[in-house]
């Protein structure tokens, strides 16, 4: 079975990897907005070009410091164990009856699933605002969409 150590620091490494992707893209668009005595828009067309790639850049490095914040978010959550569903916690859930599913609540804005086979959830995601404070034993119906699933918390790490 997945520790949440394990699961922490595949976590860390898809955020990290996806933080150096955008830093490098970061570059590579402000490159592009280079202007200088020798490499002047000599057109409309060129000035819009060097706009847009400054736009660009803008907005990779605001992404690229939203995922620095999760980054930041996840060491200081801490791996200690949790007696309820919050931000930290590593659960084991029973959809409708189903296989048990792993899921993670981690700093994050996605649903990634890991290596290890740990779904990973953000605290704003539907399903786990829904779950919040739930404890383990107790089962919840979760409004998902046009679905409505019985979910129940069967462990908490």
């Amino acid at each position: 079975m997945t520790t949440k150590q394990t699961a922490i620091e595949q976590w860390r490494t898809v955020l990290q990897s996806r933080l150096d992707n955008l830093e490098s893209n970061t570059d590579a668009a402000r490159s592009g907005t280079r202007v200088d005595g020798e490499h002047r828009p000599s057109n409309r067309g060129e000035r819009a070009a060097v706009s847009s790639s400054g736009y660009l850049a803008h907005g990779l490095a605001q992404r690229a410091a939203e995922i620095q914040t999760h980054l930041d978010n996840l060491d200081a959550m801490g791996s200690e164990p949790r007696h309820e569903v919050a931000v930290g916690a590593l659960l084991t859930l029973s959809i409708n009856g189903g296989a048990p599913q792993r899921i993670a609540v981690f700093p994050g804005r996605d649903a990634t699933r890991l290596e290890c086979g740990v779904q990973v959830l953000s605290m704003q995601s539907p399903m786990a605002t829904q779950l919040m404070d739930a404890e383990p034993g107790d089962t919840l119906e979760v409004e998902l969409g046009p679905r409505i699933l019985d979910v129940e918390v069967q462990s908490i790490a």
